[in-house]
C-alpha cells in the first residue's frame, strides 16, 4: 500500500462524515427557523384547502409534472447528438425521464440517477467512455439554469431572504456562490486538462453547445416553478411571478446545496418561509407544496419506477456482462444503488396501486360526499341507484384490496378478475358522487395493468406464506380504519340505521358499508381458497410410466429412474417431453429425485422447466440426491449445494472373490454355501405363491425392526412396483430367507443396484453379503460395469475445516448421532465391498434455510412429519 493510498483514508472519512452532518445541519435549522416563524399554524385549514382544489385542475398539474420532467431529456438528447451517440431519441427520452425521476426524489450524490443512465446506456450498446461523457456533461449542465436564475433575481433584487441576520449572511453566501457558477461553467470547460474524462477524440464543448446547454437548463427550472405557480394558484395563494421566481430560485440552491435527498424539508421550509414573511396564507402555501411534490416529485417517480421495470427486463441478460464490463470503470461505484432491481418492481408498483384504489374507494366511502356533488347526482340518478352504487363501490374496494395480493403473485386468474373490478370501481365512483379524481386514478391503474398482461403466468400461490398474511392484515387494517373514519364522521349522529336511506344519510349508508366490507372479505377469501389453491399433482398412471421408461432405456436413468415406478413420485415432463423428472410433494417444496433423465442436451432445458414449474406454483424446487458429474447443470442455474453423502460404487471389472482384497467377503460366501444357503434371480411376472413369501419375509424385518414402510428414494414392499424389476433370492431349501429387487441398469452406461432388501429376523449373520456377492457375480456375467450399493449418509461431509457451516454442523452428526442412527456403521459395510466413493448432494434455490429443507425431504421418505417423529 502506498503512502497516498494510507493518507487518503482520513480525508474519504471526514467527506462521508459531512455527507451525514451537511444535511441534518440544514434540515435543524430550517425547522428551527419554521417552527420560530409559524406558530399560528392551522392544520384544518390546510386540510380544508387540499380538499377544495378542483380534480380539473390537479390533473392539469400532474400533466404539466409530467411535462416539465420529461423536457428535462432534452439536455441528454443534445449532449448524446454532440458525442456521436447513436441512441433512438424515443429511447434515450424514455431513459432519461427514468433517471430524472428517481434523482429528483431518492438521489444520493447523484449516484441513482447516473447508475441508471449508465445501465441504460452500456445496456443499450453506447461504448463506456461515451456513456461515461454523458452523464458528467449531463451533471455539470444540469444546474446552469439554477445559476442564471439566481444571477438575475439578484440582479432584479427580487430574491427574499430568510429572517435573522446570521441566516441571511450564509443565504447570500451559498447563493454568491452559486451564481459564480455560471462563468466558472463556460471558463473551466474549455481547459482540457479538466475535461480528460471526455474521450480522446472527443472536441471540447464549443460556445454553440453550451449556450444551448445554459438555455435548456434554465427551461427545465422554469418549467418546474411554472408548476409550482399552478399549485398555488390552485390552493388559493395568487403570488406575483417575479416573487415566486426568487423564492424558488434561493429555496432550490439551498436544497442542492443541503444534500438532502429531493430537497425535501428544506426546500419546503424556506418557500414556506420567504411566501409566509410576504403575507401569503400559510395554509394555501402548505397545501400547494404538498401538490408539487406529489405531481413532480412522486408520481414521476412511481411512473418511472414502472417505465423503468420495463425497459431493464427487456435488457435483464446483458446485466451480467455489463457488470463484468463496469468494474475497472471509476463510475462502476455508482451502480452500489441497486439500479438494476428496477426489472422486478413493474408488477409490484401496480399491486401497490391496485391495492392503493381499494384503499381510495373505501376512503371515499368513509367520508360523507362534497354538498354540490351530491346536488348533481340528485337531479340525474334515482336514490337506489346511488345507494346501491356506494355499497358496491365499498365491496369492490375490498376486493381490490385482496385481489392486489394476486397481482404482486403474478397470478393468471387475478389478471381478468381484477381488471373487471376496476373498470367496475371507476364507474361505481361517478355513480355515487362523482368522484372524477378517484375514477381516473383508477382507469389509469387499470391502464397500467393491461401493458403487463403477458407477465401475469403464475399458477398459483401459498396460502400461508408470511407475504399473503402481510396483505391480508392490510385488508383488515384498512377495513378497520375505513369504519372508525366513517364513524368519527357521523358521530353524535342518531340515524345509524342499517335499512334507511337518504341522499343526506351517512350513517345509515356507512353501516351498510360495513356489512358490504365483511361480505367483500367473506367473497375474497373464498375464491382465493378455490381459485388461487395449489393444485395437487396426479400420479402417474401405467402408461405414462412405461413412457419414462422408454426414455431411461435409451437414455439411462441414473441411479434413481426405476424408484419413479413406486407410483408415490408424480412425473414431470421437461423439454418438449423429451426428458422427466421424478418428483414429490412436501409443503411448498417440489423435491425432485436425481438428475432428469433425458438425452443430454435436454437435461439443462429440463432443470430450468422444473424450475419455471415450480414458480409458477409459488413453490421452491428441489434435486435430492444430485450426482458430481452434474453439479455444473445446477450451479448454472442458480441453485446451492449441500452434501448429503457419498455413494458407493463398485467397479464390477475388479470385482472378484479370489485373492486376499476379498477375502472376508469370499469366507462370507463360503461360510453361507456350508449353510445351505441358495441363490436365485427371478424375473417378473411373479406368481402368488413367490409374492406372497416375500410379502411374509417383509413383514418379519419390518416388525423386527419396529418401524414403518418408508418412499420417495427408499424401496418398500409394494407388489406393483417389485413386479418392474428382476428379484434376487437367497434360500435354505424351500424357505426364503431374504430378498433384494435388482434395479436394472438404464441406458448403454448404466448401472446396476438393489433397492428393498429384507431378511427374516433368524436368517444367518452373512446372507446378506450372499446375497450382494451374487448379485455382483450376475451384473459383473451380464457385461455391467458398476454396481452401486447406495449412499452412506454424512459420509464426508464437512470435514474440511473451511466447508459451509450447514455441512460442519451436519459432521458433528456424524461423528455423535452414530449410536442411534449408525452412520458409521453403514459406511464401514459398505467398504467392505472396496467401492469407489462419489458425493450426492442436494441443490435448492439460494437463500434457502438448509435444516429446514433436510426435515422436509426426510417427511418426504418417510411419509409425513408424524411418521417422521415416530421413527
Amino acid at each position: 500500500m502506498t503512502d497516498a493510498a494510507i493518507d487518503d483514508t482520513p480525508a474519504r472519512g471526514r467527506a462521508a462524515r459531512l455527507r451525514w452532518l451537511v444535511p441534518i445541519a440544514f434540515l435543524a435549522l430550517t425547522g428551527w427557523l419554521v417552527w420560530r416563524e409559524l406558530d399560528t399554524f392551522d392544520l384544518a385549514q390546510t386540510q380544508r384547502t387540499l380538499l377544495a382544489v378542483p380534480t380539473l385542475g390537479a390533473l392539469g398539474i400532474a400533466l404539466a409534472a409530467f411535462a416539465a420532467v420529461a423536457a428535462t431529456g432534452l439536455v441528454d438528447l443534445v449532449i448524446a447528438r454532440w458525442l456521436g451517440i447513436a441512441m433512438p431519441a424515443r429511447d434515450m427520452l424514455q431513459l432519461a425521464f427514468v433517471a430524472n425521476a428517481l434523482a429528483n426524489t431518492v438521489n444520493l450524490s447523484g449516484a441513482m440517477g447516473a447508475g441508471v443512465r449508465l445501465m441504460g446506456l452500456t445496456s443499450g450498446g453506447v461504448e463506456l467512455s461515451r456513456a461515461a461523457a454523458l452523464i458528467g456533461m449531463q451533471a455539470l449542465s444540469l444546474p446552469l439554469g439554477l445559476s442564471l436564475l439566481v444571477v438575475a433575481t439578484l440582479a432584479l433584487g427580487s430574491l427574499p431572504m430568510t429572517p435573522g441576520t446570521a441566516t441571511r449572511w450564509l443565504a447570500y453566501a451559498v447563493l454568491a456562490g452559486a451564481a459564480l457558477y455560471l462563468p466558472l461553467y463556460f471558463a473551466l470547460t474549455r481547459q482540457r486538462r479538466l475535461m480528460r474524462w471526455l474521450p480522446a477524440e472527443q472536441p471540447l464543448p464549443g460556445w454553440g453547445l453550451r449556450l444551448a446547454l445554459t438555455g435548456l437548463s434554465l427551461v427545465d427550472w422554469l418549467f418546474a416553478c411554472a408548476v409550482l405557480y399552478a399549485c398555488l394558484h390552485v390552493s388559493g395563494a395568487a403570488v406575483e411571478p417575479l416573487m415566486l421566481v426568487g423564492a424558488f430560485a434561493g429555496a432550490s440552491v439551498l436544497g442542492l446545496v443541503s444534500l438532502v435527498p429531493g430537497g425535501i424539508g428544506v426546500f419546503d421550509g424556506l418557500m414556506l418561509l420567504a411566501l409566509g414573511a410576504a403575507g401569503y396564507d400559510q395554509a394555501a402555501i402548505l397545501s400547494a407544496l404538498f401538490l408539487f411534490r406529489l405531481a413532480y416529485y412522486l408520481l414521476p417517480l412511481f411512473f418511472g419506477l414502472y417505465a423503468g421495470s420495463g425497459m431493464l427486463a427487456n435488457r435483464l441478460p446483458l446485466l451480467v456482462r455489463l457488470r463484468e464490463r463496469l468494474a475497472g470503470h471509476p463510475l462502476f461505484g455508482l451502480l452500489g444503488l441497486p439500479a438494476s432491481l428496477l426489472a422486478d418492481l413493474g408488477v409490484r408498483l401496480i399491486a401497490v396501486f391496485t391495492f392503493g384504489a381499494g384503499v381510495l374507494a373505501l376512503a371515499s366511502a368513509a367520508i360523507p360526499a362534497v354538498h354540490e356533488h351530491i346536488q348533481v347526482v340528485r337531479e340525474h340518478m334515482p336514490l337506489l341507484a346511488v345507494e346501491g352504487a356506494y355499497w358496491l363501490s365499498v365491496l369492490t374496494g375490498v376486493l381490490l384490496l385482496g385481489l392486489a395480493r394476486g397481482i404482486d403473485g403474478r397470478l393468471r386468474v387475478a389478471y381478468p378478475l381484477t381488471q373487471a373490478v376496476l373498470l367496475a370501481s371507476a364507474l361505481l365512483a361517478l355513480t355515487k358522487g362523482l368522484h372524477f379524481g378517484e375514477a381516473l386514478f383508477v382507469l389509469g391503474v387499470m391502464a397500467l395493468l393491461r401493458t403487463r398482461k403477458a407477465a401475469f403466468t403464475q399458477r398459483a400461490m401459498s396460502l400461508m406464506s408470511a407475504t399473503t398474511f402481510g396483505w391480508f392484515a392490510g385488508l383488515v387494517g384498512v377495513v378497520v380504519v375505513f369504519f372508525a373514519i366513517g364513524v368519527a364522521a357521523v358521530l353524535g349522529d342518531d340515524s345509524f340505521d342499517l335499512f334507511y336511506i337518504g341522499f343526506g344519510e351517512h350513517s345509515s349508508r356507512l353501516a351498510r358499508g360495513l356489512a358490504a366490507a365483511v361480505l367483500g372479505m367473506v367473497v375474497y377469501l373464498i375464491w382465493q381458497s378455490f381459485a388461487v389453491r395449489r393444485p395437487h399433482p396426479a400420479a402417474p398412471v401405467r402408461a405414462e410410466l412405461a413412457e419414462a421408461r422408454e426414455i431411461y432405456l435409451k437414455h439411462g436413468g441414473g441411479e434413481f429412474a426405476h424408484l419413479s415406478f413406486m407410483g408415490d413420485k408424480s412425473l414431470f415432463w421437461a423439454a418438449d417431453r423429451q426428458a422427466v423428472v421424478a418428483y414429490g410433494v412436501i409443503r411448498d417444496r417440489l423435491v425432485a429425485l436425481g438428475t432428469p433423465c433425458g438425452p443430454d442436451a435436454a437435461v439443462s432445458r429440463a432443470i430450468l422447466d422444473f424450475r419455471r414449474y415450480a414458480d409458477s406454483q409459488d413453490r421452491r424446487p428441489l434435486f435430492y440426491e444430485v450426482l458430481e458429474p452434474d453439479l455444473s447443470l445446477f450451479h448454472d442455474h442458480g441453485f446451492d449445494l449441500f452434501k448429503l453423502g457419498e455413494l458407493a460404487i463398485v467397479p464390477l471389472s475388479e470385482f472378484s472373490l479370489a485373492g486376499k482384497r476379498w477375502e472376508d467377503l469370499r469366507q462370507a460366501v463360503n461360510r453361507s454355501t456350508k449353510e445351505n444357503l441358495t441363490f436365485e434371480l427371478a424375473h417378473p411376472p411373479f406368481d402368488t405363491v413367490l409374492m406372497a413369501d416375500v410379502e411374509r419375509v417383509s413383514d418379519a424385518w419390518l416388525a423386527d425392526k419396529g418401524g414403518s414402510e418408508k418412499g420417495f428414494s427408499l424401496g418398500r414392499y409394494d407388489a406393483d412396483y417389485l413386479g418392474w424389476s428382476p428379484l434376487a433370492l437367497v434360500r435354505r431349501g424351500d424357505e426364503l430367507l431374504a430378498f433384494a429387487n435388482v434395479l436394472p441398469a438404464y441406458g448403454p452406461n448404466g448401472t446396476a443396484s438393489v433397492d428393498l432388501m429384507r431378511h427374516v429376523p433368524g436368517a444367518p449373520r452373512s446372507t446378506m453379503d450372499f446375497l450382494f456377492a451374487r448379485v455382483m457375480q450376475w451384473a459383473q456375467e451380464s457385461g455391467y460395469a458398476q454396481f452401486s450399493l447406495g449412499m452412506a449418509p454424512l459420509s464426508n461431509v464437512g470435514a474440511n475445516p473451511y466447508a459451509r457451516i450447514n455441512e460442519r454442523l451436519a459432521s458433528l452428526a456424524f461423528r455423535y448421532g452414530n449410536s442411534r442412527y449408525n452412520y458409521q456403521g453403514v459406511r464401514r459395510y459398505k467398504d467392505k465391498f472396496k467401492p469407489e466413493w462419489t458425493g450426492s448432494y442436494l441443490a435448492y434455490p439460494r437463500g434457502m434455510w438448509v435444516p429446514g429443507l433436510l426435515v422436509d425431504v426426510a417427511a418426504l421418505v418417510a411419509g409425513g412429519y408424524r411418521k417422521l417423529l415416530r421413527g
